[in-house]
């Protein structure tokens, strides 16, 4: 089961006489919860930027297409057409003026309609070409993209390996810091059990046995006992000063929490 940075926050341990120092424990568990959050951050602003890319890559062909259409300017050849057909009006209204020379009227407009079939076809040349060009700049704006996708999804696929990695890890620091304290609470356990004196029984001196004999039962004469008042002073009396116990100290082996470093973990 993976571990989430809410699971660490939540995380609590029980405490039984001296052990772990809570504090240091809520630190060492807020430094790794942040580390996680931190990476799920990171995974997240890839995965939009790796959305961003594909909506982008989407539309690129489709745009680049319709300005490449749109950037074919025919103004010019329509210009030399209209020029052409001028010329052709102007030659037919002079044949229709001037019938003297007739193979010389049909020879110009001869010359006439070839040159508008040429103008026409490098046009039709020069905007084949002009497409053909944009096509192949748009292919290669759909293959960048195509890389900077891939290579944005290797890089979440290998952050999401980091983060599987990080989260395993911590998962048995943690187990291993839970086992180690567990048995190190046992082991002070026993240890103040062992310390603990047990009942005391005097032995019999040599020779002198538990059982005798009573031979007359004699009750004993009253006795004065004097008794003395205690009587209220101002005086102080100085509580005794408090013993450090000799194990309240540093068992976890990990040392001081706040001066971990992730950089610090294999």
């Amino acid at each position: 089961m993976s571990i989430t940075s809410n699971d660490i926050h939540n995380q609590s341990f029980s405490i039984d006489r001296k052990g772990y120092d809570v504090d240091e424990v809520d630190v060492f568990l807020e430094h790794v919860a942040d580390e996680i959050d931190q990476l799920n951050d990171i995974i997240t602003r890839l995965q939009n930027q790796l959305y961003d890319a594909q909506e982008t890559s989407a539309v690129a062909p489709v745009a680049m297409q319709a300005a490449v259409v749109e950037e074919v300017d025919t103004s010019h050849f329509d210009v030399q057409i209209a020029d052409q057909a001028s010329r052709i009006n102007d030659l037919e209204r002079q044949l229709n003026e001037k019938r003297a020379d007739d193979n010389a009227v049909a020879q110009a407009l001869i010359i006439a309609q070839r040159t508008a079939d040429e103008v026409i076809m490098k046009a039709n040349a020069q905007a084949s070409e002009t497409i053909a060009d944009a096509r192949e700049e748009a292919q290669r704006i759909i293959d960048r993209a195509n890389v900077d996708r891939q290579n944005v999804i290797d890089s979440i696929r290998r952050l999401q390996d980091d983060r599987e990695t990080a989260r395993d890890a911590y998962s048995v620091m943690l187990k291993d810091i839970i086992t180690d304290a567990s048995r190190k609470l046992a082991s002070i356990s026993a240890d103040s059990r062992a310390v603990e004196p047990a009942d005391f029984v005097p032995a019999a001196a040599p020779g002198v046995t538990n059982e005798f004999e009573i031979d007359e039962y004699v009750n004993p004469a009253p006795r004065q006992v004097s008794y003395t008042t205690p009587q209220a002073t101002d005086a102080v009396v100085a509580a005794e000063a408090a013993v450090a116990s000799p194990y309240e100290k540093d068992l976890s082996g990990f040392g001081d929490a706040d001066a971990f470093e992730f950089e610090d973990v294999d």
